[in-house]
């Protein structure tokens, strides 16, 4: 198993490109446990450890055929109360994980979930953003909250 550390910079200055340079460096790896915990200091940011395997196999055609959605995608009225009941789920998450609300899911990834209304978790699969982990120990609540609406 492989240990990897990463600092996630609270400034906005450096936060996009911090959880870029994360999520580059997961891409073919099989998340299995994330630890976090915020250092507060002169430079304020979240110290992330993440245990991982490499994937033994990736397919890019898959990863590109993925679907996904803009962060700023305009959305319906219905969509935006999915969204917005999405977004109080992630914070949950994050708060009951001690994570970050975007380490459970982008906005992106949410917007794309409202916008492809998946309805189980190999249509989940078929999203941008969303492997065997984040499905593993999300899907079926993004699932159920999809169909409450």
């Amino acid at each position: 198993m492989k240990v990897k550390a990463f600092d996630i910079r609270i400034s906005t200055k450096y936060l996009e490109n911090d959880i870029k340079v994360i999520n580059e460096s997961i891409e073919f790896m099989d998340v299995k446990r994330i630890l976090s915990e915020f250092i507060p200091g002169q430079i304020e940011r979240w110290s992330i450890v993440i245990f991982c395997e490499e994937k033994k196999t990736v397919s890019t055609a898959s990863r590109l055929d993925k679907v996904s959605y803009l962060k700023d995608t305009e959305l319906t009225v219905d969509e935006k109360e999915i969204f917005a009941a999405l977004k109080e789920w992630r914070l949950d998450q994050s708060t009951e994980l001690g994570l970050p609300a975007y380490m459970i899911c982008s906005d992106a990834e949410l917007i794309t979930v409202v916008k492809a209304k998946p309805e189980s978790s190999e249509e989940l699969l078929g999203l941008k953003g969303f492997g065997k982990y984040k499905i593993e120990n999300f899907g079926n609540d993004i699932i159920t909250i999809l169909n409450s609406f």
